[in-house]
């Protein structure tokens, strides 16, 4: 029991540690020298706008950055509820989670992304399991617009969703967009998404996608030679 109090001392102290981190590379001296435990809704919804504004233009950093620090609000809000702690961070959740869907609205990548993304979060901390069908439009609008991680996560969707493809192997198709970007999670979901696609009726590869999986066996990688050998076996 002493070690699990330790556990929830600390793991309190982490959010307001990471918001004036965070506060202090974002805002200036000013917000950064604040007393960490005073940060107000307005303050993080500052801090929020600026990240994935950032985000929005390539800032892989900034988006690193909000995708930790948002979150740990759902962090917080759980330790708030199981320790008989101040309801802190739990009341400013709601404004929090109406800005970032009207960032979506919107039009922000990142936004959209995490609308998708935040489902699985909450679910960690025991909320039902999230509407699959709401997440991959969240996915595919941030998708549609380039954002790497949304295609990455969108073709895992697809890949165990199939009924919200729009086309058949679609879950391919994001995933090499991502891993086109640079996004080497996306290329190993490819290969994997590859593996279970070949044994499906009809299947063929896209020709982007099959020089992908050669180029990738050219260079080594013991997986895509397999697929590469499969693919070539007669039927």
């Amino acid at each position: 029991m002493k070690l699990r109090a330790k556990w929830l001392a600390l793991a309190c102290l982490l959010l307001p540690l990471t918001l004036r981190e965070v506060a202090a590379d974002n805002s200036g001296a000013t917000s950064g020298d604040a007393p960490a435990g005073q940060l107000t809704v307005d303050d993080l919804r500052s801090i929020f706008e600026r990240l994935v504004t950032a985000s929005d233009k390539g800032d892989h950093k900034a988006f690193v950055r909000f995708s930790r620090l948002y979150p740990s609000l759902y962090q917080q809000a759980y330790l708030e509820a199981g320790a008989n702690l101040p309801k802190t961070v739990t009341a400013m959740i709601p404004a929090l989670d109406q800005w970032l869907l009207e960032k979506a609205k919107g039009g922000s990548p990142t936004a959209q992304y995490w609308m998708g993304e935040r489902t699985k979060v909450l679910q960690q901390f025991g909320a039902p399991p999230p509407a699959m069908a709401d997440v991959a439009t969240w996915y595919r609008a941030s998708a549609e617009q380039g954002f790497a991680p949304a295609q990455n996560s969108l073709g895992q969707v697809l890949g165990f969703f199939p009924e919200y493809a729009k086309e058949p192997f679609e879950a391919e198709k994001w995933l090499y967009q991502a891993a086109k970007q640079g996004d080497e999670a996306a290329g190993d979901n490819l290969l994997q998404a590859i593996e279970i696609d070949h044994q499906r009726a009809q299947y063929k590869p896209d020709a982007e996608i099959g020089n992908w999986l050669q180029q990738r066996a050219d260079a080594g990688d013991a997986q895509a030679k397999t697929l590469v050998e499969k693919l070539a076996a007669p039927n």
